[in-house]
């Protein structure tokens, strides 16, 4: 449980360094908290920041579903993160990115439908990719569509990755292809920020889509201003307690340089799935990232294996066929979870 880290508040300063023959004399709490602080190296300002952050995460806040914490260290984000992978005490699987240079940490509670629109492309890419690994004499491929990226300065978790990993008897090529972020659960100058450090840690990515949902509700006065569409608002008592308002996709693509998502030009394509469908633009330009994607894997497999053939690869071919209707189904399903949630963190909040 995450009490038994021990209290914040306690008077720790006379616990640092206590050597072993006072500890029978000491509080077990203070001894464990102690203890914490010399393992994290963590000093008093970095324990309270450890507690503010897991607080916002496990504490019901319905006004709130995501959070920017400044001037945090390394070990307040490794420790963080940490407790979290050892806890069951968190809900959902929350998301840390940790900006290093600035000393930024971004922290996104699980929402449902956050996860929504990548796990509908994450089946699409899986299929594909798995149709273009390929094991020859000379190297073999293996695609994996994850969540967990490494970047340099910082450290984010995207809503989707598609990472490519060519390997031969004495090399092992690891790039990522494609990254995915959605905005519902922070503003979209946060997830622009996210995706200019993946960019910059990852230049060689091909193609990145982020997802902008807007959404409306209003909390805490039970007086909610009546929502105008998706199909069917979540509204009780007057108070509408999710709404999708709206839903955008931004798609780039790579040109001769990295991909500069500042930049409006014939590598962006925009589209409206709510609240008119309007998706051609998108699809295109998707499957030409995915077109993308199988030139360069058959490029680098040629590369580390120049007698290999790549012929299989090469001559795949690519079709984008994505169910936008199915995905507005499942978005309507996750809004009525939302609305529970939502509801339900406002109930725990006022008792």
């Amino acid at each position: 449980m995450l009490s038994t880290i021990g209290s914040p508040d306690s008077d720790s300063d006379s616990a640092v360094g206590i050597s072993a023959s006072d500890l029978d004399s000491l509080p077990d709490d203070l001894i464990l908290e102690d203890t914490f602080r010399q393992v994290a190296k963590l000093d008093p300002i970095d324990f309270d920041q450890c507690r503010d952050v897991l607080k916002f995460l496990t504490e019901p806040n319905p006004e709130q579903e995501s959070a920017e914490f400044s001037d945090v260290h390394y070990g307040v984000y490794w420790t963080v993160e940490h407790i979290i992978e050892e806890n069951d005490t968190v809900p959902g699987r929350p998301r840390l990115s940790y900006f290093e240079d600035e000393h930024i940490l971004l922290v996104e509670k699980f929402n449902s439908i956050h996860e929504v629109p990548f796990l509908h492309l994450d089946s699409i890419f899986r299929h594909f990719m798995y149709d273009l690994e390929h094991c020859d004499s000379g190297y073999s491929v293996d695609i994996t569509v994850s969540r967990v990226l490494t970047l340099i300065s910082a450290s984010a978790v995207p809503d989707l990755s598609v990472e490519m990993n060519v390997v031969t008897w004495n090399k092992w090529i690891q790039k990522v292809l494609v990254v995915g972020e959605c905005s519902f659960a922070q503003d979209t100058d946060s997830v622009l920020r996210k995706i200019k450090y993946e960019i910059t840690s990852r230049p060689e990515v091909l193609m990145v889509i982020m997802v902008d949902n807007l959404s409306r509700s209003s909390f805490l006065s039970l007086q909610g201003v009546a929502a105008q569409s998706l199909d069917q608002p979540v509204v009780v008592a007057g108070h509408t307690w999710c709404h999708l308002a709206s839903v955008q996709f931004h798609v780039w693509v790579r040109g001769d340089e990295p991909i500069n998502i500042d930049v409006d030009n014939e590598l962006l394509a925009r589209g409206t799935l709510l609240p008119k469908q309007d998706m051609d633009a998108v699809d295109t330009m998707i499957e030409k990232g995915m077109v993308m994607m199988r030139d360069y894997l058959a490029t680098v497999c040629q590369k580390v294996a120049p007698d290999s053939n790549i012929s299989a690869i090469r001559d795949s071919g690519v079709t984008f066929c994505p169910n936008w209707n199915h995905l507005l189904r499942d978005l309507e399903h996750a809004v009525d979870g939302t609305a529970y949630n939502r509801y339900h963190s406002w109930y725990k909040s006022s008792l």
